[in-house]
């Protein structure tokens, strides 16, 4: 059964719809995910790809209602020359002949990315069958980075589903950009996060950097980097509440964490911004409560981009695909109000 949450999330995102467009536009999963957005006006989509390939899942999915898609090979030869122009002005794309540039507007990804740059489009989603490297690496060329971003990231939220967890809603980062970041990077993340599960959710983040021991119990230089994480969040935003280092069990469970020591934080048990270590640890985390927790893992969002624009585990469903619609156009309609607009030193620049 759906929890209140990823039902309001769609139920705000239907207040002021967006128009969103998806890279993966010939994936059953996103055709019939776009035909729920549309029919429930969560989002205005657009489906990239072969009209010819996707109309006949379209009218299964969504019936009478009109095909929203942006068929690559029928774009306006002038619309062409634009976007590639635009492609060729990418400073890194500079030596890019003419030709190549009209030949890689041809991949889904960057046409999407372009037309939302361009202003077609508020938002953008991709992923569903590429990797997550492909998507980031087309994001953060034509997006970029936001003003305020100290650094690119990728968290999901998750649902517990437990008799004592149904409906809470959790934020795992970074588990899609930076392989090994750095105890500033971190510190980054944490502080970012902690912003981007009050934007989502209207709750006080807790946040919690996790490593293999807690308070002190064991000692190696990877628990080091979180330890000096921890003082860096902690003195470029004291306003927060987090703790650490500590074990996933005694940020989540408030009996471990009498057992291990750390109960007297108001944090123990009750963490809902977990920062792990490295991608490792995040890649493997959220696929393990989603496939053996029986969690809802919606992700990566991708946080700290110039316009929205987020990421899909290639393991998505449906669902997964109509509630990442739903996010990105409640982060569409906050552009200019979102904490994404605070002073820089709010967000994790050190």
């Amino acid at each position: 059964m759906k929890s209140k949450t990823w039902h309001d999330f769609r139920q705000k995102a239907a207040r002021a719809s967006k128009r969103i467009i998806l890279a993966d536009g010939e994936d059953p999963r996103v055709i019939k995910a776009a035909a729920i957005a549309l029919a429930e006006r969560i989002a205005e989509p657009t489906l990239i790809g072969s009209s010819r390939k996707i109309e006949p899942q379209w009218k299964q999915y969504a019936g009478s209602l009109p095909l929203p898609c942006l068929d690559p090979a029928t774009v306006k030869p002038a619309d062409r020359e634009a976007l590639a122009t635009e492609l060729n002005h990418i400073p890194r794309n500079r030596n890019m002949s003419p030709q190549e540039a009209l030949s890689r507007i041809q991949d889904p990804l960057i046409l999407g990315c372009l037309y939302l740059k361009h202003g077609h489009v508020d938002g953008f989603i991709g992923g569903a069958t590429r990797t997550t490297a492909d998507t980031v690496r087309a994001v953060f060329s034509i997006i970029g980075l936001a003003s305020w971003a100290a650094t690119l990231f990728g968290f999901f939220l998750i649902e517990g589903r437990g008799k004592d967890a149904a409906g809470d809603m959790v934020l795992l980062a970074d588990c899609a950009v930076i392989p090994d970041p750095s105890s500033k990077q971190l510190a980054q993340i944490a502080i970012a996060s902690s912003a981007a599960y009050e934007f989502f959710t209207h709750e006080k983040a807790r946040v919690a950097f996790l490593s293999f021991s807690t308070g002190g119990s064991a000692e190696h230089p990877l628990i080091d980097k979180v330890r000096q994480a921890v003082a860096l969040a902690r003195s470029k935003a004291p306003q927060l509440s987090l703790e650490g280092e500590w074990q996933a069990d005694a940020a989540l469970d408030k009996i471990t964490a009498q057992i291990k020591g750390v109960a007297d934080s108001p944090i123990a048990g009750h963490a809902n911004v977990l920062i792990v270590p490295d991608l490792n640890s995040g890649n493997i985390a959220y696929k393990l409560v989603q496939r053996l927790g029986d969690c809802r893992a919606v992700g990566p969002i991708l946080w700290g981009t110039a316009q929205p624009a987020n990421d899909l585990s290639r393991g998505c469903t449906t669902e997964d695909v109509v509630d990442m619609i739903a996010l990105t156009v409640l982060q569409a309609q906050n552009t200019k109000k979102s904490p994404a607009t605070q002073p820089e030193s709010a967000l994790g620049r050190t």
